[in-house]
């Protein structure tokens, strides 16, 4: 049996997978998988790709990147001994 996935990221075709699967219904399904998470891969990556402005990884913290919470840790820390 002959399957073929085509990926297409905006209505634009990025790649066609075509296989060849044949043995039991068990050894098809994985194959039939395994072809659709290489797929699912090269599409994720082509949008990736297609991201025209480069966004930061992380927020820049405001002041001294200082919260309550770790002002409060560090005191109580402190007095506790």
């Amino acid at each position: 049996m002959q399957v073929e996935i085509a990926v297409k990221v905006d209505g634009r075709l990025i790649k066609t997978h075509v296989s060849e699967v044949s043995g039991t219904l068990e050894q098809m399904e994985e194959m039939i998988h395994a072809l659709g998470k290489r797929a699912a891969g090269e599409a994720l990556q082509a949008t990736v790709e297609a991201v025209a402005v480069e966004r930061p990884l992380f927020r820049k913290r405001a002041g001294l990147g200082v919260t309550k919470a770790t002002k409060a840790a560090r005191s109580w820390g402190s007095t506790a001994r």
